[in-house]
């Protein structure tokens, strides 16, 4: 099966929205990603549910997964539990390099960067999303291999996830790959 996780600018916030006026812009930004996405996968999404712990309710079986940032938004649909993440690539506190690995995964890094902080950081993000217990779960999520600049596999409680990841007009975007094929929607298709 084809996933098509669909990336979107956020043009129109910029700094002119604020607090809950600025959520509901990016909110109704994802959702049209997500709907690029169901029309691309052939799929009619109806109302967009949340259960009780925010975790993304499926629509006549189909599941989705929504991210969004101040400048792009992700989204996608899949017929399989799914997860999407998107991060902006900017230096925070060092102090976060062991929130989001042990020493153990990174050695599998060839260097303590934040390009690769935050590739750990959004394949967590988007298998934990999957699962559906959020960053509660950052802990027991291990980053077991990285294969090379677009892939990372992690065990989450004995169960191996395969994660594909694209870079971004400094952003970096993870969607849980399982056996599925990839096909990113960024922005420079819509100007064809």
């Amino acid at each position: 099966m084809t996933l098509f996780p669909v990336i979107l600018p956020v043009i129109e916030v910029g700094d002119k929205l604020l607090g809950k006026e600025k959520i509901a812009s990016l909110s109704r930004i994802s959702k049209e990603a997500l709907k690029l996405s169901a029309e691309k996968s052939g799929v009619m999404l109806g109302e967009l549910l949340r259960d009780e712990n925010g975790t993304p309710c499926p629509v006549d079986g189909n599941y989705w997964s929504l991210s969004h940032k101040p400048k792009y938004v992700a989204a996608v649909v899949s017929k399989e539990k799914i997860g999407i993440d998107i991060e902006e690539l900017k230096p925070r506190s060092e102090s976060l390099f062991s929130y989001v690995a042990s020493s153990e995964e990174w050695e599998f890094s060839k260097e303590k960067s934040w390009d690769t902080f935050f590739r750990y950081w959004t394949a967590k993000e988007a298998t934990l999303k999957a699962i559906g217990i959020g960053i509660s779960g950052l802990k027991s999520s291990r980053i077991t291999s990285v294969p090379d600049a677009n892939h990372i596999i992690l065990d989450y409680r004995g169960q191996l996830f395969r994660v594909e990841q694209l870079h971004y007009q400094n952003h970096i975007i993870s969607i849980l790959k399982g056996d599925n094929e990839i096909e990113w929607i960024t922005p420079e298709i819509f100007l064809v």
